[in-house]
């Protein structure tokens, strides 16, 4: 080890001495010489590499030093003294390895935004599976631009004191309301802030250019799409589940077990994925169009349905317990009775014939 160390010693004396092209050249080579055995190598092996490279690396032109950022960017053992030397360069060299270099530490790249600024953070928002020591310093001071482009990372994670930070900064700032709306990580009780300052922004856009005496009306519509998209979320956001509750219900349903009283006993143990996926199977319906006829704003769509599929008053309730915010305080639940009594069977079959019609063709 000590006869290769003399020899990189020996060339770095000599290169410092000729033209700035020679020195790129002999830092190229260097690089292919690293490149081609750097799977094998130690720590140590890599160290004599980052001593020399990182000297000579200092007195080359400037497209010799993004060539080199991006030769060593994926690479695993990459010198870290290099990349690191790279990352606080011009934005031009530093980008690769702000992006894609593994060797740069949560502590390094705190460092490294602190002393650059903004386009050396913004690379650093694209960076896979940030961590939180990251993600909390460039919501501190990075500004407008680069708290957007991390909440729109969907990898990054955050602290409940970061992600508060956004959640608070959205209220004023519909793009971010945007950004953190598409985020499953955001807890639940931030969650309910967010959606209250989507609903302030969409109030406050509707009201702008309309006539005063209809902001009663915008408010009302306003609730019930906040309402609507809250309930659509309920099954999308765990995918995992819907997917179990299919496969017992297919089972069920194969072996001739799937009947009403199912239905109602999912239902009323609040089991909201398989009452959906055996409300489909029974009444012949999609997923999506099922979904939004037991939890979507049309409150009269699933009184229609169970009456059109023969069911009792208590199988349609426990559907409507299902529901968020949706028609289930007393009067609304006594009202939707009165309503499924009096619905005429024939005429909830026709309805129930359209829906699974619309459905085939969309």
């Amino acid at each position: 080890m000590s006869s290769v160390s003399t020899l990189l010693r020996d060339l770095e004396t000599t290169m410092l001495r000729g033209s700035t092209d020679d020195r790129a050249q002999i830092v190229s080579r260097l690089t292919d010489l690293f490149l081609s055995t750097a799977s094998v190598m130690d720590e140590d092996q890599v160290g004599i590499f980052d001593v020399v490279i990182g000297r000579l690396s200092r007195a080359i032109e400037l497209r010799a030093r993004i060539e080199l950022s991006e030769r060593l960017a994926p690479v695993p053992n990459a010198p870290t003294g290099v990349v690191r030397q790279l990352a606080l360069d011009e934005i031009a060299v530093a980008r690769p390895v702000l992006v894609g270099s593994s060797r740069l530490t949560d502590q390094d790249l705190v460092a490294i935004s602190a002393a650059k600024g903004r386009d050396h953070m913004l690379a650093i928002t694209e960076r896979p599976d940030l961590g939180e020591p990251v993600t909390d310093f460039l919501i501190l001071r990075g500004g407008r631009v680069v708290t957007h482009a991390i909440a729109a990372n969907h990898t990054a994670r955050f602290s409940h004191h970061g992600m508060g930070v956004l959640v608070m900064r959205a209220v004023q700032d519909d793009a971010l309301q945007t950004a953190l709306g598409a985020r499953r990580d955001i807890p639940a009780e931030l969650a309910g802030q967010l959606m209250a300052a989507a609903k302030n922004s969409a109030r406050r856009r509707l009201t702008a250019s309309l006539e005063p005496g209809l902001a009663g009306a915008v408010d009302g519509a306003v609730e019930r799409g906040a309402q609507a998209v809250a309930a659509q979320a309920q099954i999308q956001g765990d995918l995992g589940a819907v997917n179990e509750a299919l496969v017992e219900i297919n089972r069920l349903n194969e072996a001739g077990e799937l009947d009403e009283s199912k239905v109602a006993s999912f239902a009323t143990a609040g089991a909201t994925e398989h009452a959906i996926c055996a409300v489909a199977a029974l009444a012949q319906l999609g997923l999506p169009a099922t979904e939004q006829i037991i939890l979507g704003s049309d409150r009269d769509a699933v009184l229609l349905v169970a009456r059109g599929l023969g069911w009792s008053w208590e199988t349609a309730a426990a559907l409507i317990g299902l529901r968020k915010d949706f028609g289930k305080s007393a009067p609304a639940v006594e009202r939707a009775r009165q309503h499924f009594r009096n619905l005429a069977q024939p005429t909830a079959q026709r309805v129930l014939g359209f829906l699974r019609m619309r459905d085939a063709q969309q």
